[in-house]
């Protein structure tokens, strides 16, 4: 009989074909398994400077070839940076970081399971910044005194104007007080007034330093005809330097204004102290239409703490007149008179008065001294006009007297 026989070979056929099936779908497993290790891959490099240092904190874009951007990354503290899972293909990486030009690479990355790229910077970025300066005038600061401040203080010393001011000024005397102050402000030693840039004063605007004093450039000895009763106010301006202040002018201007009449018709005023200090101040004003007028006198004595009295005399005489023409027009006159006669103490040594040799008020030579006469006439027209400026021309003629006496010894040891 065949019939069993053909039995066993369709039985025989199917288990083959089975085997068969089996082997293709392992294979097409296999191949799957292989395609889906081998479709994407790694990507890892290092980013360095031209010196070949690590560039930290680096930003890393890897770019398709069309442009288009696949994954950004930055830099770690050792200049390492990776991508993971980037399919094979044509790509281009761009480094960039602050002080570099950008750097870039092309590479190709194929069916391998990690790639790796080196990327170095080749220049350093040029810097450039812009910088704008602007100025504008520097306008100085202005202070202002009234005639209060000097009320309350009647001196006898114009050093002691100064000190009413409360401005940063020095001021102090020295050969018996009938020489200029030593003027000293913001830490400078401006000598008699002059000098380092000087401090300008100013009298109703006539000009106090004296240039062409041959003992101090910027001498300000005719401060000494000047009476607190007469001051109306000051203006302090602190510098600096200004062409419309002109010389003298370099660490601030005072501009010191004197009244044109005084409140009382008659005024007298008598003053005492130590060291044989005395004051006299008389002065009278008339009571006038369309007019402001005085005329005062100013006198003083002091033999001051010395062993050697110094003896200063000191007599002023001060008159003012001005007539208002109309309401825009005014006219006036101004006449300042002043004399002192003083004995110094003179500059005595250190070392002496240290040694317990020479009192601290005592003398060298007890004829040192000087005085002093000087005057000034001075005359001003102003007119205001409707829009709020004013023209105003001054005019002055001055002249100045000073003898010294100095006794300049060097003294036996």
């Amino acid at each position: 009989m065949r019939w069993p026989i053909q039995a066993v070979e369709i039985a025989g056929g199917i288990v083959l074909r089975a085997c068969m099936l089996l082997r293709v779908c392992v294979l097409l497993a296999v191949v799957g398994a292989s395609t889906s290790v081998w479709a994407e891959t790694g990507l890892s490099g290092a980013l360095t400077d031209p010196q070949g240092k690590a560039v930290p904190a680096a930003s890393i874009r890897l770019l398709h070839v069309s442009g288009a951007l696949v994954a950004e990354t930055s830099t770690d503290d050792t200049g390492q940076f990776a991508f993971a899972d980037v399919a094979p293909g044509t790509y281009r990486i761009n480094a960039a970081a602050p002080g570099f030009n950008t750097v870039s690479k092309d590479l190709v990355l194929l069916a391998y399971p990690h790639a790796t790229a080196e990327l170095r910077f080749g220049s350093v970025e040029g810097q450039s910044q812009s910088v704008v300066i602007t100025a504008k005038a520097l306008e100085p600061t202005l202070d202002l005194r009234n005639s209060e401040v000097f009320s309350r203080t009647l001196f006898s010393r114009d050093d002691q104007v100064f000190q009413q001011l409360n401005a940063g000024i020095n001021a102090g005397q020295h050969e018996g007080g009938g020489k200029s102050l030593e003027i000293r402000r913001f830490g400078f030693n401006l000598d008699h007034g002059g000098v380092n840039g000087g401090l300008k004063v100013l009298l109703d605007d006539v000009q106090q330093n004296q240039g062409t004093q041959g003992h101090g450039q910027g001498y300000l000895g005719a401060l000494k005809a000047l009476s607190p009763e007469l001051i109306q106010d000051v203006t302090i301006i602190n510098g600096p330097f200004s062409p419309e202040h002109g010389d003298f002018s370099g660490l601030g201007v005072v501009h010191i204004r004197q009244r044109e009449s005084l409140p009382d018709q008659f005024t007298a005023r008598l003053q005492g102290g130590k060291f044989d200090n005395g004051r006299g101040f008389l002065a009278f004003s008339p009571d006038a239409q369309k007019t402001d007028a005085y005329i005062a006198y100013d006198g003083s004595y002091t033999d001051g703490p010395f062993l050697n009295p110094g003896r200063y005399r000191r007599d002023n005489i001060n008159g003012n007149y001005t007539k208002t023409l109309d309401e825009s027009q005014r006219l006036g006159f101004r006449l300042i008179f002043g004399r002192n006669d003083f004995y110094s103490s003179g500059q005595v040594p250190l070392d002496l008065v240290n040694a317990g040799l020479l009192d601290r008020f005592g003398y060298v030579d007890p004829t040192d001294g000087g005085r002093v006469k000087l005057g000034t006439f001075s005359t001003y027209y102003s007119k205001s006009f409707s829009n709020g400026d004013t023209l105003r021309i001054d005019g002055f003629l001055g002249r100045s007297l000073f003898d010294l006496y100095s006794d300049i010894h060097v003294l036996p040891q």
